[in-house]
């Protein structure tokens, strides 16, 4: 027997019940995305006291921009982001986000902020702090050069929706940067963007020369170092000239070697031969003049 099916009113809403349950696990939980965009976070203090629209150096233009990135402010076109350093508040969108960077007293759009900016003739004098703007769709904060002469770079910007304010990097000879195409761009300044001129580098300090025979110390050892002083060059000694022996046929005095003495008073000199014996020949060993040969006074005698 077949049992008619009777519809219940507290069955149907059981299930009903059931199936909202299930369908509301399904859906991905947005709940911190929707507590950020309730609550506007601050900026931060960065250039507290400057005032909207007034000067702006490029250092605090980057870390605007990197302080948007790291609190991960999500892109909206219908959403403020509350800015403590200004005290206003910028559209949480892609001009919105320069407008930030550059401390604009309003958020610009892509078509106005031509209208606070100079425009650069190529994309190559693009400086940190600058822009690339796209009038119809786009503008990306420049954050500087990774390689210049390749043409490499990376910038900060707010994209699109579900993505928050990040870093990214491009080339200029790229096709299309950002999603766009790179002809469309134009490069942008600030008209009040200053950079902070760098100090002069001092000019080192000439060190004293050493005088010769001083004590210097060597820096970061304490060790001293002594000069020393320059040593006397030797002077040339005067040659020795000989004098010439005498000439063939005459005779020599043979001169008194230095021990000699004179004779004492009242006697009668020895006569003194000067030639040498027969059989002789040369100073005797040793060296020394040669010896006399004395001859007695008898045998002179008889000689005569």
């Amino acid at each position: 027997m077949k049992i008619p099916f009777i519809p219940r009113p507290g069955a149907l809403a059981a299930l009903a019940g059931l199936a909202l349950a299930v369908g509301l696990a399904v859906v991905p939980a947005q709940a911190s995305s929707t507590a950020h965009y309730a609550k506007p976070s601050s900026t931060g203090t960065i250039g507290n006291g400057a005032a909207p629209g007034g000067p702006v150096t490029r250092e605090q233009v980057v870390a605007r921009a990197q302080d948007w990135v790291k609190q991960q402010v999500p892109y909206s076109q219908g959403r403020w982001w509350k800015d403590a350093a200004t005290g206003g508040s910028y559209r949480q969108d892609c001009s919105g986000f320069v407008s930030m960077a550059w401390q604009l007293k309003d958020s610009l759009t892509t078509r106005s902020l031509p209208s606070v900016a100079n425009r650069l003739t190529r994309l190559d004098q693009l400086e940190a702090g600058d822009a690339l703007d796209y009038p119809e769709a786009h503008a990306v904060l420049f954050g500087g050069w990774t390689d210049k002469a390749r043409g490499d770079f990376f910038y900060y910007s707010e994209s699109r929706p579900g993505r928050p304010a990040r870093k990214e990097s491009a080339n200029i000879h790229d096709g299309r940067i950002a999603g766009h195409p790179r002809t469309a761009y134009v490069p942008l300044r600030y008209k009040k963007i200053t950079t902070t001129p760098a100090q002069a580098a001092q000019p080192p300090k000439a060190k004293p020369k050493p005088q010769p025979g001083s004590t210097a110390a060597t820096p970061g050892t304490g060790a001293t170092t002594t000069t020393a002083k320059p040593k006397p060059q030797p002077q040339p000694q005067p040659s020795t000239v000989t004098a010439p022996g005498p000439k063939a046929g005459t005779t020599a005095s043979a001169a008194a070697p230095p021990s000699a003495t004179k004779p004492p008073a009242g006697t009668a000199p020895s006569p003194v031969i000067t030639a040498a014996p027969p059989g002789t020949s040369g100073p005797a060993p040793g060296g020394g003049c040669t010896p006399a040969v004395r001859v007695s006074f008898w045998t002179w005698l008889f000689d005569l």
